[in-house]
């Protein structure tokens, strides 16, 4: 039986990725597996707010960010759609200290190598009038190198590139299973009865929430907690047209609250709620499940009252976007004496013969994917559970696109 080099599982943002640089690297048996049809991205990637955040208190997150940002715009084709809006950010300021902190931040960005400014109240609320209060908006910090990656953009030009680069992606093939051998992992289980085996010298999960699931099979136990997230859209709105994104991202971190335009509609999401881990069922997908406010108690009818554009608008989908949150958020780091690098650069998966090339990132949210999972097919519920390594591990933690200004440095 032919084994293939390394096997990926999963085909988002991260997958692919994983893919493209695997082949850029110089390995030539990169193959990998997706439950979904080409161009569906029903789970994370397909259903992230897209916010591409470089500022961050860890250097590493950082470097990741800024190398996001450049891979999405080398991969940006001009004749199709974008890749990467650099629209910007604003991070509001509704207090004094926020204010002060900005100050801060831009000296911080400075040495990372990050462009930033600090804007009056009036400045702020000019760049995006629908998303900031311009009467609680003392000022902010503007970062305009930040922008948006729609979601499935990325994601579909990286399998483009790393398919022409000698990638092999196998569609409608579900994994069921690690395949293991004295211990080690050497392959994986496909199709609808798991009968179907392919070996590999390595295999790499990029399944979200999903990646718990299938190392546990394998007697492999994963740090990553999963959890819910509320993400609210506006029904589609008269004066806004089609165009993706027009304005910068807006954050209001001392109240963990982030909002962007979405073609004819407005998003908002909140982590300003009590963590909510929940265990994957058997049949989960990973599709859309609307979440209830009372889930999330004040956190969603706080986030409306905050951004003017949700005040009177009428409502639309309610997304509660499920995403695995790793204890410490950090992305896997060598020791300090090293540079840090993406993951596919350390140990054997780095090739020694090809240029290294920027790492695009675990996913366009802001190294946080948000909604869905593309796990093993089948119908089933979400259902929360209470572990305890669960909600010890997340609570008052923030994912990555947002835990910068609200943990300081």
């Amino acid at each position: 039986m032919a084994v293939e080099e390394i096997v990926i599982v999963g085909a988002g943002v991260v997958g692919a990725s994983v893919a493209y640089h695997l082949t850029a690297l110089g390995h030539e048996r990169v193959t990998v597996l997706d439950a979904r049809d080409r161009g569906a991205l029903p789970g994370s990637t397909g259903l992230a707010p897209g916010f591409v955040g470089q500022l961050s208190a860890t250097e590493e997150l950082a470097v990741l960010a800024k190398d996001s940002v450049a891979t999405y715009r080398e991969l940006s084709d001009p004749a199709g759609r974008p890749v990467f809006r650099q629209v910007g950010c604003l991070e509001v300021a509704t207090t004094e200290e926020r204010l002060a902190r900005a100050h801060e931040d831009v000296a911080h960005g400075r040495r990372l190598g990050i462009g930033a400014e600090v804007l009056d109240g009036a400045a702020v609320t000019a760049l995006a009038p629908a998303l900031v209060d311009g009467e609680r908006a003392l000022g902010g910090l503007h970062i305009p190198s930040d922008g948006a990656a729609e979601p499935a953009a990325p994601a579909e030009a990286l399998v483009a590139a790393a398919e022409r680069a000698g990638a092999r992606f196998r569609w409608r093939t579900p994994v069921r299973a690690l395949e293991r051998e004295r211990g080690r992992v050497v392959g994986v289980r496909t199709g609808a009865d798991g009968d179907g085996l392919l070996r590999a010298g390595r295999v790499v999960l990029a399944t979200g929430i999903w990646g718990p699931v299938l190392a546990a099979a394998a007697g492999v136990r994963l740090p990553m907690v999963d959890v819910h997230h509320p993400y609210l859209f506006t029904e589609e709105l008269p004066g806004l047209d089609d165009t993706p994104i027009d304005a910068p991202i807006v954050r209001y971190p001392d109240h963990a609250v982030y909002t962007r335009r979405h073609g004819r509609r407005y998003g908002v999401g909140s982590y300003a709620h009590p963590p909510l881990p929940l265990e994957p069922t058997a049949g989960l997908r990973g599709a859309e499940h609307p979440f209830r406010e009372s889930d999330f108690g004040s956190a969603v009818a706080e986030a409306m009252a905050l951004v003017p554009a949700f005040r009177q608008a009428p409502l639309g989908r309610r997304l509660n976007g499920v995403f695995a949150l790793t204890p410490d958020e950090l992305p896997p780091r060598r020791p300090r004496a090293r540079r840090p690098g993406p993951l596919v650069r350390r140990g054997e998966l780095a090739h020694p013969r090809r240029r290294r090339r920027p790492s695009p990132g675990p996913s366009p949210a802001g190294c946080r994917p948000t909604p869905g999972g593309p796990g093993p097919a089948g119908a089933g519920p979400l259902r929360p559970v209470e572990r305890p390594e669960g909600p010890r591990a997340c609570a008052g933690a923030l994912p990555g696109h947002l835990r910068r200004p609200l943990s300081g440095r």
